[in-house]
């Protein structure tokens, strides 16, 4: 049965400017990459020029009985976006708002154990804390409407120290040795409220209580001048059993993707590694996607219902983004050989295309 060691992690995930590889149950005290020698060649660059290759990424992914969020987040030095989608489960109808977020030097923190990453603009504004220390998570988002789109409110909480709650972080070559990306991955149960009846456009629709399950995401990579990849969470339970997971594949894969990835299985707050997998789409992205490894711990089908496009291009810069919401069907097996039956099940799928 195909496994990962997972070690503690070390205080930091670049020591002597070289990156320390693995996975790892603790947290780092510094999960900054930007102290790597030489990332790019044998020959020393000024550190602004390497630097700028670095993208950073934070995703927050929730699924109630009655609706699942997306909020995506990327950190480009001195801008930012932020993409907010929201869908009905039962129709796969959304609401989709998006944000640039300019002259930030900072938008997501650097620090892993404790930080805040929020924008307080009057017409959208997001605050996400989490503390380790104090085992408090907590996410709050306020959108104003317009014509077409309802004002949405959302607030979440949960307790990063419960049982039900995992964490894994990574640390893997991007693609090669001499560069890394530093990957962290909490699954929080949660409760709050959001604003109800999102798509009947009321001006100011009644807070309901609901619990959800949460999946939070930070990564931090050495980008190529051309980037694709697919990130696949899956939100769900399988005989009462809280199953969570997330799967990433890219150009940017380490040659030796076996011993080296990211894809991690939580069940009930337990960390399982899972094997990299491929995705293909043989029908097309609004047909039915396929999602298979080679050790026959993953095999799913994935039925999209609702794919939220955002295209751009100026000069040679040219982004795609598919940001995908549907449902999912098939098993996941553990470490330990246990499999878990998904039927039905929210899944959100990021395809991604970027040329700098």
């Amino acid at each position: 049965m195909y496994t990962r060691e997972i070690r503690n992690a070390p205080r930091a995930v670049v020591r002597a400017g070289k990156p320390v590889f693995g996975d790892f149950n603790t947290l780092p005290s510094d999960f900054d990459i930007r102290k790597l020698k030489q990332p790019f060649s044998l020959m020393p660059l000024p550190r602004f020029i390497t630097d700028s290759r670095i993208r950073t990424n934070l995703y927050f992914s929730f699924a109630s009985d009655e609706y699942a969020g997306r909020i995506g987040i990327t950190d480009a030095h001195l801008f930012g976006f932020a993409e907010f989608t929201l869908w009905e489960k039962a129709s796969g109808r959304k609401i989709s708002f998006r944000s640039f977020i300019i002259f930030r030097k900072r938008l997501v923190p650097f620090k892993i154990k404790s930080g805040v990453c929020k924008s307080l603009r009057k017409k959208r504004i997001f605050i996400i804390r989490w503390n380790y220390d104090t085992g408090k998570f907590s996410v709050l988002c306020r959108l104003k409407g317009d014509r077409t789109r309802p004002h949405t409110f959302f607030e979440f909480s949960g307790n990063l120290n419960d049982e039900g709650c995992g964490f894994h972080t990574s640390v893997i070559p991007a693609p090669l040795m001499r560069r890394c990306s530093a990957v962290h991955h909490c699954a929080p149960l949660l409760r709050g409220s959001l604003s109800g009846h999102f798509f009947e456009k009321e001006d100011k629709p009644a807070a309901e209580p609901v619990e959800a399950l949460g999946f939070f995401t930070v990564r931090r990579s050495y980008y190529k001048l051309r980037t694709f990849c697919y990130a696949i969470t899956v939100l769900g339970e399988s005989e009462g059993k809280a199953v969570r997971f997330n799967l990433y594949t890219s150009n940017q894969d380490p040659v030796d993707s076996d011993l080296y990835n990211e894809n991690i299985l939580f069940v009930d707050g337990k960390a399982s590694p899972l094997p990299p997998v491929t995705v293909t789409h043989p029908y097309g992205l609004a047909g039915l996607w396929v999602i298979q490894d080679t050790e026959n711990m993953v095999d799913l089908s994935f039925s999209p219902l609702s794919d939220t496009i955002r295209r751009e291009s100026a000069l040679i810069l040219r982004t795609e983004y598919h940001t995908i919401y549907g449902t999912c069907e098939g098993f996941v097996r553990d470490t330990e050989g246990e499999t878990f039956l998904l039927k039905n099940v929210c899944a959100v799928v990021k395809k991604q295309y970027l040329r700098l």
